[in-house]
């Protein structure tokens, strides 16, 4: 029985290199849509801006020949600034035969992804090395789960015997075995008593790597393990911990596109896209059922009515006609 073929087109899960790679260019694809650009030129384009954004934790707005591109470029100058912040900008693009160093917020501007230009990127490679490394493991569990029985020989023969034995058996063929001597030689074990992957834990631990990494994109996604059910305070505060983040690499963008709108003379303008607009939206439009309402006031149908005329005498006076009553049945008699 031939089982170790080669096939290259099944997922190579071992390539962590190429796995990983794989992994971070999935997820960046998903967070190119977290902003939206509006009244871009035709020379600058939302999704590679976002990509230098992302992957390098800023870019870099230039002009060149009446038209504007982005790059990431080599930040210097930082002597001339009192809080060690870049000045200038090396920027080389050979497609455009362009190489010059220009000055910040005076030729070119800086725009940064977040305060400390650190990207996105740390933070997917981070998780994504986690969930890899949880996948192989994974994949080791599921390979020792096939393992149900353990076939061990001493001589060459049962070696050969045990193995047409199985393979008659993976045919679908009954086999049958008649020398003692391979009873006597062949010793059988059972690992899957020794040692068990808890499937359940691993898989757990595959969606808390997840979760906690849509929180650092902005998205929420619950990874308390702990609990089947999550009281509201607790949902409002790992709620409360998704936006820093997002809010400030939004207002970081915005702050470099109204830069470059004042120095290029752009109607540039950027927001939240995709989802993360309807979270923003959101948090910006109060919630009307969580809000306390105001008791209102009565209407006239739900005032309390106040007795009527004909409705007076009925708890009062309804006494007096039956004495009366009585006083005239009695002179009668008389």
């Amino acid at each position: 029985m031939k089982t170790n073929k080669k096939l290259v087109n099944l997922y190579q899960i071992t390539n962590k290199e190429r796995n990983l790679y794989d992994y971070i260019r999935s997820i960046i694809n998903r967070t190119l849509s977290m902003f939206e650009y509006e009244n871009l030129p035709d020379t600058l384009k939302g999704s590679i801006i976002e990509d230098q954004l992302q992957e390098n934790g800023y870019t870099v707005v230039f002009k060149y020949q009446n038209k504007l591109y982005s790059t990431v470029a080599g930040l210097g100058g930082r002597e001339k600034s009192p809080y060690n912040e870049p000045t200038t900008a090396i920027i080389n693009v050979p497609a455009l035969n362009f190489n010059q160093t220009l000055t910040i917020n005076k030729d070119c501007v800086l725009i940064r992804n977040d305060d400390l230009m650190v990207g996105l990127l740390p933070t997917i490679l981070k998780h994504g090395t986690l969930a890899i490394e949880n996948e192989i493991t994974m994949l080791l569990a599921d390979y020792n789960a096939r393992i149900q029985t353990l076939i061990s020989a001493g001589t060459d023969q049962t070696i050969q015997d045990a193995q047409n034995y199985i393979n008659q058996i993976v045919d679908g063929n009954l086999s049958v075995v008649g020398e003692s001597a391979f009873y006597q030689d062949l010793k059988t074990h059972n690992p899957s008593q020794n040692a068990k992957e808890n499937f359940q834990d691993l898989i757990a631990y595959q969606q808390f790597i997840k979760s906690d990494l849509y929180n650092e994109l902005g998205l929420s996604s619950l990874n308390n393990m702990k609990k089947e059910r999550l009281i509201t305070s607790e949902v409002d505060s790992e709620s409360d911990q998704i936006f820093p983040l997002v809010d400030n690499m939004l207002r970081n963008r915005k702050e470099g596109v109204k830069m470059v709108n004042k120095l290029f003379n752009g109607k540039i303008n950027v927001d939240f896209g995709s989802t993360w607009k309807d979270k923003a939206d959101s948090r910006n439009t109060p919630d009307q059922t969580k809000q306390p309402t105001e008791p209102q006031q009565p209407t006239q149908q739900e005032q309390p009515q106040q007795p009527t005329q004909q409705e007076q005498p009925q708890q009062e006076q309804p006494e007096q006609p039956q004495q009366e009553q009585q006083e005239h049945q009695e002179k009668k008699e008389d």
